[in-house]
Order: structure tokens, then sequence, then C-alpha cells
């Protein structure tokens, strides 16, 4: 496995209020990382360093062995996709334009290929939303503008996809469509770094998780050690346990 993204010494502030201090990582193409932590951890605005929106205070982020600041904006687009925790909702476009937009780190200014019609399609039928695509996206529900946006980082076709709670506003079913999606990116080669809050959806899904706290990466495993070491879930709530699935798969549980 060859790293794609690697972060080293990053640290980042709100004014006076450290987010980040000092937080190391690499990742690489297969994976699919848990990016974990309560409320105010850090975990969007790492994602937003890691793929340029936001830039750290101090630090360096390297892709595909290369300095971040040395690539373009659109360059970076071309191998880094986001999918940012909040986006305003009454963008004036229909849902497949949307997703159109995907393809532009690829395209030749707002020309659109037979190529880029195929992965917008193809895009969109794997999240269930080319249904609706004439429709406006302002007119879609809040699960379904998600999948419309989930599709828009897949047609974009990065080599690592960032994705801040992509299963936000999804039903049931629809999560584990979601997470069984990346999941299958990540198995054909790509990196995919979701950052959630449902422990389990990351314990079933996801190859890796790494928890923020205090600023720092407090733990960084691989699935399959997750119940060697219950101490990463006091992270989260004195109320969790860990226990099995039928599987023997790790499983969170409530007290």
């Amino acid at each position: 496995m060859s790293d794609l993204i690697e972060v080293e010494s990053v640290s980042f502030s709100y004014g006076s209020r450290s987010v980040l201090d000092s937080v190391s990582f690499r990742a690489g193409e297969g994976e699919f990382l848990a990016l974990l932590g309560i409320n105010g951890s850090g975990k969007s605005t790492l994602l937003d360093i890691v793929s340029g929106f936001r830039r750290a205070g101090t630090g360096s982020v390297t892709i595909e062995g290369r300095s971040q600041s040395e690539w373009s904006r659109r360059e970076i687009a071309q191998r880094v996709s986001h999918l940012p925790q909040a986006v305003h909702a009454d963008l004036p476009f229909s849902a497949e334009q949307l997703v159109g937009m995907g393809r532009y780190p690829h395209t030749d200014r707002w020309f659109e290929s037979d190529e880029d019609h195929k992965r917008i399609r193809a895009a969109m039928e794997r999240t269930s939303c080319w249904a609706q695509r004439r429709r406006s996206f302002h007119s879609l529900s809040g699960g379904e503008r998600q999948r419309v946006l989930l599709a828009a980082c897949i047609a974009q076709d990065a080599a690592a996809l960032l994705l801040d709670e992509p299963s936000t506003f999804l039903d049931i079913e629809q999560q584990l469509h979601c997470f069984s999606l990346l999941r299958q990116e990540a198995q054909e080669g790509k990196l995919c770094i979701a950052a959630t809050h449902d422990l389990n959806l990351a314990l079933t899904y996801c190859t890796r998780l790494m928890v923020l706290a205090d600023g720092v990466i407090a733990h960084d495993m691989q699935v399959t050690e997750a119940h060697e070491n219950k101490e990463w879930l006091g992270r989260f709530s004195k109320r969790l346990d860990m226990g099995a699935t039928p599987a023997g798969s790790p499983w969170v549980w409530y007290r």
C-alpha cells in the first residue's frame, strides 16, 4: 500500500481556541478510514485542511508524495474529492447539474464529454438518485440531497474521497448502502476517509479507526484491533461497551 495522503504536525486554531495540535497520520490506497471524535474535536477542520479548503496554522499536507502547496487547486481536485458537512440547499441547479460539477476538474472549461456524462449517470445510479436527475436541488429532501452530493464525489473519480458525515439525513437502508458503496470504492483502490458519529457503521464497513480527542489523534487502529482495547470507547461516553455480532465482528452497545 502506498501513501496517498500524509499529514505531518498539523495544528489549527480558531482565534485563541486550539482545535488541532500537531496532528500526524498517513493513509493510502485501499483504506476506508473512519475519522471519529465528539462534537468540536476537529474532524471537519482536519478534512477541510487535507482537501485544501482551509490552511493549517502549522504543519504540512502531502498528496501523492508532493506538497499540497505545490499542486494547483484544479490538480488537487483531480486527486481529492470532498463532501462537506453542510451545503446550501437553495443552489439553483438540477440534481444532474450538481453531480456534473464533480467532473469540472477533468473537463475543458465548461465542456462535458460523453465520458463525463457516462460517469455522471453511473454515479447517480450507484447512489440511487438518477430518478431525481431533473429535479431542482432545493426541491429534494435532505436524504435525497445527500445522495446527490455523494454522487458528485463519486463522479469526480479522485484517488481520495474525504467525506464529512456522509450518512447524514439518510434512512437506515441508505446509510448501509452509503457505507457499502464507500467500502467498494476502497476495495477498488481508492482511499476513503469518512468523519462519522456512528461507531457501528465504522466498525462494520471501515478498515481503520482514527479518534481525535484534545486536539490530537488519541487512537489509531485497525478495525480488527478495536475490541482488544476498549479505552477508545471512553472518548465518547461512559455508557458504551463492546460485544460482538453473531459473526464475531465488534459491536458497540449502550448501557
